[in-house]
């Protein structure tokens, strides 16, 4: 993941935005990013849950208009 899509996760997380991070292994998952003190991942509150996603294993971002 390059440091862009990094920096746009953290600014979604700040402004608690829903968004659809789409996965390298073709899964998508949408939520609202939450701010982590965790170095390596982001956490993505679903409505199933929060999942924890390396930011690693990201491949793109989009953020959802309201």
């Amino acid at each position: 993941m390059d440091k862009k899509l990094k920096q746009s996760l953290k600014v979604a997380a700040i402004r608690r935005e829903m968004i659809v991070v789409w996965l390298l292994n073709g899964d998508k998952i949408k939520g609202i990013a939450e701010v982590s003190a965790d170095p390596e991942r982001v956490m993505i509150n679903t409505i199933e849950g929060p999942v924890w996603v390396p930011y690693i294993d990201v491949e793109s971002i989009s953020r959802v208009a309201d």
